[in-house]
């Protein structure tokens, strides 16, 4: 499930404050070359409206850029309007001096005095701008560096919590990657138990990135703890949903489905979960499995249902996250359960590293991603 937030939201205010004072002062010479151009033949109230107003418009022009990003020109056609209507009325209102054809000793020393003015006001002018700019990336480079080591972090702990998944156990075999979409993912896949009693989970956090990762590592956590205390699988989600819910931030959730064999009994479960697909060789036929119930950390209890299913020699169970199905192409068009399906159908029977490379390559191939991507294949021997 993805999340994002506009960079420009994530910069703090001082930093954004020095970098748009930066541009203020840098193109506050636009208007003090104007002056230099007509001779310092501008009013004094002149000059210094002219700066104002070039300053203030092109950070207006950064910021909606910042913004809208490709759709930049939506804000900058108006505000290019309102920028050379204001310098319009301000000509009109106070037009430029006439030349005159003779010019006296007294009027030279005054143009020259202006234009040295102008000179030396360009320079601090640029020079304002420029250590403005710098102690903005200064600033900016402190935290990026500060937040990557951070992420750093945070993807080696994901990379320990969430490896691949290539193991046999109890008459089944497992073969499963988690792929985020930044540094750190929200997704989890996990197999515990033993060859008697064993559990396989997906589990989804809304949102990505740090917050959701830290989420993450405590589903597995948890589920670790109550599947090693001798829970009922039927037990797991209930359990997993009281622990979570005051762990959390109230807007974040946690999708979940898994797969579990207790002696001879199989049994499915999913909480606001896409639905398990299960592969019959015999039928070269694959069915969704549904058990509907909420996603875990909505609400602080609630019942979950869960499904026994048949068994059978052979068969292919495939847990996933929305994040593969979600890959789009130029058209628009999402890779979709359907096109999941079919590959499956396809590979079903080809060993299961061979059929997530099929599965991985086809979503690979049909669009970019923009979510954190898990699959954990399940087969019957």
């Amino acid at each position: 499930m993805s999340s994002s937030q506009p960079y420009w939201k994530t910069v703090p205010r001082k930093s954004l404050l020095v970098f748009l004072l930066g541009v203020f002062f840098i193109f506050a010479t636009i208007g003090l070359a104007g002056d230099v151009a007509v001779l310092g033949r501008q009013s004094l109230l002149g000059l210094v409206l002219s700066i104002l107003i070039t300053s203030f418009f092109t950070p207006c022009y950064a910021v909606a850029g910042f913004i809208l990003r490709a759709q930049w020109w939506k804000a900058c056609l108006p505000i290019f309007i309102l920028h050379y209507t204001a310098l319009y009325l301000l000509n009109w209102k106070l037009p430029t001096a006439t030349q005159t054809p003779q010019v006296t000793a007294t009027e030279l020393a005054h143009i020259q005095s202006r234009l040295g003015g102008d000179a030396v006001a360009i320079i601090a002018a640029i020079g304002l701008g420029y250590t403005f700019l710098v102690i903005s990336s200064v600033i900016e480079a402190r935290r990026y560096f500060r937040v990557h080591t951070e992420i750093e972090l945070a993807k080696e702990i994901h990379q320990v919590i969430v490896p691949a998944i290539e193991m046999q156990m109890g008459g089944f075999e497992f073969y499963g990657k988690s792929v985020p979409s930044g540094e750190v993912g929200g997704d989890l896949i996990d197999v515990a138990g033993n060859d008697d009693q064993w559990v396989a989970y997906v589990a989804d956090v809304s949102g990505h990135g740090v917050a959701p990762g830290v989420v993450m590592g405590m589903v597995k956590s948890a589920a670790r703890m109550l599947l090693s205390s001798g829970e009922d699988s039927t037990h797991l989600m209930p359990r997993l949903n009281e622990v979570l819910y005051p762990l959390k931030k109230p807007d974040m959730f946690v999708t979940f489905c898994f797969l579990s064999k207790t002696g001879e009994t199989l049994r499915v479960g999913l909480a606001g979960h896409p639905s398990i697909l299960r592969f019959s060789p015999k039928a070269n036929l694959v069915q969704p499995l549904e058990c509907p119930n909420m996603p875990l950390g909505i609400l602080p209890s609630g019942e979950f249902v869960t499904s026994e299913i048949p068994s059978e020699a052979g068969q292919l169970f495939a847990l996933y996250t929305d994040g593969l199905l979600e890959a789009t192409n130029r058209a628009g068009e999402e890779f979709g359960l359907k096109r999941f399906q079919a590959e499956l159908e396809k590979h079903g029977t080809e060993p299961l590293q061979a059929v997530y490379g099929a599965i991985h390559e086809s979503v690979k191939r049909h669009g970019a991603q923009f979510d954190d991507q898990s699959v954990l294949l399940i087969r019957q021997q």
